[in-house]
């Protein structure tokens, strides 16, 4: 095996956690529990997140009743639907760095995540955030146990903004041109916010 092989197999040394406590409220159902390949859209996302991280684990506001491909699972009892407070949750459970990523992501490509995740590593900055079509993309980044403080100071003030957050604590934005050699198709920020945009990605599957 190459140098290069190498270090691209080499596991990433932070925990990721999977945000899977969102409403869906267009699709009718949790989307973490969509099928999804051969299993779940949450065990797709677990299972290759294993792959490339230490530990991974789901935050969830109830133990999912469907696969979440082997990960354990932190209960969010907040009783409002945010991410900001899922992210506020994540960080409870690590003591720095911690690769987050949305459930409704699911072709973030593997080596765009080590291009996040690396950049952080390489770096000081309280969190590393990409920009993907001229916006951030606060939930496929690396956030510190450190920016705590701060977003639960937005979450008392009800300033739920994850884009203010990061602002706020002064995050390194990593630019497109940064991590588009990774994936020169440019799609790994492609959501699922409709059942077109489910069946458009799941066929990629």
């Amino acid at each position: 095996m190459s140098g290069d092989a190498s270090i691209v197999a080499m596991k990433v040394p932070m925990p990721a956690a999977v945000l899977a406590g969102g409403a869906s409220e267009r699709m009718g159902v949790p989307k973490a529990s969509l099928p999804y390949g051969a299993t779940t859209l949450l065990a797709h996302q677990t299972r290759r997140l294993s792959r490339i991280f230490e530990d991974v684990f789901v935050v969830a506001r109830e133990v999912p009743a469907f696969d979440t491909g082997g990960s354990r699972v932190v209960l969010d009892h907040d009783g409002e639907r945010a991410p900001i407070r899922g992210l506020a949750r994540a960080l409870e459970e690590v003591s720095d760095r911690l690769f987050v990523v949305a459930v409704d992501l699911p072709v973030l490509a593997e080596q765009v995540i080590r291009a996040i995740a690396h950049a952080s590593l390489a770096g000081r900055a309280p969190a590393v955030v990409p920009q993907a079509g001229g916006r951030l993309q606060p939930l496929a980044a690396v956030w510190r146990r450190g920016v705590l403080p701060a977003v639960l100071g937005r979450i008392e003030r009800a300033d739920l903004s994850l884009h203010g957050l990061a602002r706020e604590v002064g995050a390194e934005i990593l630019p497109e041109e940064a991590w588009l050699p990774a994936d020169p198709s440019g799609n790994s920020f492609a959501n699922l916010n409709t059942i077109e945009e489910y069946n458009a990605l799941r066929e990629r599957a």
